[in-house]
């Protein structure tokens, strides 16, 4: 019986269409067990959109990750990363409890993202503490993408009452990233740890097209966009812009408490400091988010004798983009550097 005209085109075409499924299905298990080997967990495991691992572990607190103590990246790594017995990163200073520490709060940049321990920012600053026969001590316990609110329960859980402390040093990026990706929605709670994927993209699910992603932001083809690949806050919506003020304010209150109780001397804050090229290219609602925060650590500061307000961005504008920022607001070793050689003269100062 001869085959009806046409069914040999439409099995070939049936054919070619599993054949190139079964490709793409391949392609994905592979790139998953990739992702896997890389990452230590599969893409769909990374709860939340936050990946663990490394140096990070997850606590079922209000700090919601922390470090990994001992913890020691191979000695090959490019920025290599290692954690104390006490769950601080290593740098030139060593951890000592009884010792007046100068401890630093906040996120990927007072921590040294994009360089290594001795290149931190808390690191420079104990050598200057150093070359000045000044005896006070350094704890470096910022943790990357941590939020201000993060950080205050890091020092309230892990510091406060377990290490004498002279004074606190805090610069954190977020929330703004999260309000300005949130809006309505936002609340204090809400970090890259522990929001859900309301706006999940492909990128959070097939690991072929992360893997890819990641390789572009890692040679700097792309820019990392957290929050704000997708943005809810409405530049109008005054109420949802108060009610983050607020929040804000009552963050820093709560650690001026802790700092009180620590029988510290004092707190400085540095502002978000991000370089005017990259601050230019977000967007309105993402600029109102961060001079919120910027103008909240600045009037605390003016409210609180004990408290200063310390002009990271007004300090590294007169220098090159390129010599002092690594990326949209990380710094390089020498902008550390700059970063440390002036909070030291504003504590001896003071």
């Amino acid at each position: 019986m001869t085959p009806p005209v046409g069914s040999g085109r439409l099995n070939k075409a049936i054919f070619t269409a599993i054949a190139c499924l079964f490709v793409l299905i391949s392609i994905e298990v592979t790139a998953q067990i990739l992702y896997r080997i890389r990452y230590g967990q599969f893409l769909w495991e990374t709860t939340k959109n936050f990946r663990v691992g490394g140096y990070l572990q997850r606590v079922a607190d209000s700090r919601h990750i922390t470090t990994v103590p001992n913890f020691s990246d191979p000695p090959t790594s490019r920025d290599f990363v290692s954690i104390d017995a006490y769950g601080f990163r290593r740098g030139a200073q060593t951890t000592i409890p009884e010792c007046p520490n100068v401890a630093f709060i906040g996120d990927s940049v007072p921590f040294g993202s994009d360089v290594s321990d001795r290149d931190s920012m808390p690191s420079k600053f104990f050598e200057y503490l150093r070359r000045a026969n000044d005896s006070r001590c350094v704890i470096n316990a910022a943790i990357p993408s941590y939020d201000l609110f993060q950080a205050i329960a890091r020092f309230e859980y892990e510091i406060l009452g377990k290490f004498k402390i002279d004074t606190v040093y805090l610069q954190v990026h977020e929330p703004v990233g999260g309000f300005n990706g949130f809006g309505a929605q936002w609340r204090p709670d809400m970090d890259f740890a522990t929001t859900t994927n309301l706006k999940k993209n492909p990128a959070q699910i097939v690991a072929s097209i992360a893997i890819v992603r990641n390789a572009l932001i890692h040679f700097g083809l792309l820019e990392a966009s957290g929050y704000k690949n997708e943005e809810t806050f409405n530049p109008a919506d005054q109420r949802s812009l108060d009610f983050y003020k607020r929040e804000i304010r009552r963050g820093l209150e709560h650690l001026h408490d802790l700092i009180i109780q620590a029988n510290a001397r004092g707190l400085v804050v540095a502002p978000v400091t991000v370089p005017s090229g990259p601050y230019q290219r977000t967007s309105q609602g993402y600029h109102i988010a961060l001079e919120a925060l910027n103008n909240e650590l600045r009037q605390f500061a003016e409210a609180h004798k004990d408290t200063v307000f310390f002009d990271t961005i007004g300090l590294l504008r007169s220098y090159p983009e390129a010599d002092v920022f690594t990326d949209y607001d990380h710094l390089t070793e020498r902008g550390n550097d700059i970063v440390a050689e002036n909070l030291l003269k504003i504590l001896t100062s003071k």
